[in-house]
């Protein structure tokens, strides 16, 4: 084998190494699309049933009281 045909395919081998390398890389950190995100409304819905839920629950807590 001659010395230029041995380090064109050493090289060749390298390339295919760190093209396997970079698609690892890439598909590890590939940017996920977002989470849906709840709209207005729903964000209000839950903020008012939660805390009609806590006023609840401290009525609850104060006639449980044997004072």
């Amino acid at each position: 084998m001659h010395v230029n045909s041995r380090r064109a395919l050493e090289n060749y081998s390298w390339e295919l190494i760190q093209d396997m390398i970079d698609r690892e890389v890439s598909a590890a950190f590939k940017i996920k699309a977002p989470p849906e995100m709840p709209s207005k409304k729903e964000i209000k819905s839950l903020i008012r049933s939660t805390v009609k839920a806590g006023r609840y629950d401290k009525t609850l807590s104060n006639s449980n009281r044997t004072d």
